[in-house]
């Protein structure tokens, strides 16, 4: 089972660096923006999303300017802020409510981490940058017939990190 989980997270590491190339670049661009402009990163997430919160506030290549998003600040974000949410599905309602509150309410930047259920549902609301992580299910078949091993946690924080490496190249490129 565990050569099978490996393989297949692999696979979805891979996906999720192909075909979000384009996205990448622009929620990476707009937290460099972030960075040179002295913003504040917000982190929000939900349920096992929550640990791409805690990479982005405490972990070693966390940005310096983290911090977890409180309610209470919302109408404080201003256009040099950028809020990186995080739910298992993109069509989680709580989310969405979140999003859309911030995106009527501020001019902050919105980049959203999380799987799309469908593949006809391209267009996701109220984000400036849609992260899609491509965890629709377990990866592993059991013998009973289900699928287990739905590693929703560890593709948002391989997307939190690609977006990380991504602003430092290039706010590195900015340095020169």
């Amino acid at each position: 089972m565990l050569k099978i989980f490996s393989t297949q997270l692999n696979g979805i590491f891979s996906k999720i660096q192909q075909d979000n190339e384009f996205a990448f670049e622009d929620a990476a661009r707009l937290l460099a923006q972030t960075v040179l402009s002295q913003g504040t990163v917000y982190f929000t997430g939900k349920d096992e999303m929550e640990a791409v919160c805690a990479e982005g506030i405490h972990g070693q290549e966390a940005f310096s300017n983290a911090k977890r998003l409180n309610a209470s600040e919302i109408s404080g974000l201003t256009s040099v802020d950028t809020v990186i949410a995080s739910a298992r599905f993109h069509c989680d309602q709580q989310t969405l409510a979140l999003l859309q509150e911030i995106k009527h309410n501020t001019d902050a930047n919105l980049i959203f981490l999380a799987s799309q259920n469908e593949k006809e549902e391209e267009t996701v609301p109220y984000c400036d940058a849609f992260i899609d992580l491509k965890v629709k299910k377990g990866l592993v078949p059991s013998e009973n017939g289900e699928r287990v091993g739905i590693p929703s946690a560890m593709a948002g924080l391989f997307a939190y990190h690609a977006l990380f490496l991504t602003a430092k190249e290039i706010l590195e490129e900015y340095e020169d």
